[in-house]
């Protein structure tokens, strides 16, 4: 049983949570802000994404991706793939959780909608302004029926 002044504290946090709406601390996770990535790695070997430029904007709840394209502007409009590349943007949006070293993602919008409404998991690292955000695919590794890559993208807080 506990006592009575550990039952005041708890329900005067209890209320302060309701009242101002505050969450839980993403101490060891605070992605909040807006981040460009930097690099990525598979399996340990460097990716190129000097092709693309990705941004992904965090709330207290909401995570944005977007990527698009360098250079799109000076492609020629000759072909239909030309035209697609020119004016395509991808990304998604939905929803997160953080605690501790784990990354939730819920996605509500994406290019691929085979993903919408399936999580995504990952595990975070934040080292001053670097988010180190590292994950598997397939993410479900355990129902995987092929290779299973380990990817690490590493973004840097641009606010």
């Amino acid at each position: 049983m506990l006592p009575v002044h550990h039952l005041a504290a708890l329900t005067a946090a209890a209320c302060w949570i309701v009242v101002t709406g505050a969450r839980p601390s993403t101490a060891g996770c605070n992605v909040r802000g807006v981040w460009e990535l930097v690099s990525v790695t598979t399996d340990g070997k460097a990716q190129l994404v000097n092709g693309w430029k990705q941004m992904k904007l965090v709330t207290d709840r909401h995570w944005a991706w977007v990527n698009e394209g360098l250079r799109r502007d000076t492609l020629p409009l000759k072909t239909e793939i030309d035209t697609l590349r020119a004016y395509i943007i991808g990304g998604g949006a939905g929803t997160y959780a953080a605690s501790g070293n784990r990354y939730v993602e819920q996605i509500d919008f994406f290019n691929d909608p085979s993903w919408i409404g399936k999580p995504w998991t990952a595990t975070c690292r934040i080292e001053g302004d670097r988010w180190y955000h590292s994950f598997t695919d397939p993410n479900d590794s355990t129902k995987a029926t092929g290779p299973v890559r380990h990817i690490t993208e590493l973004w840097r807080r641009i606010e």
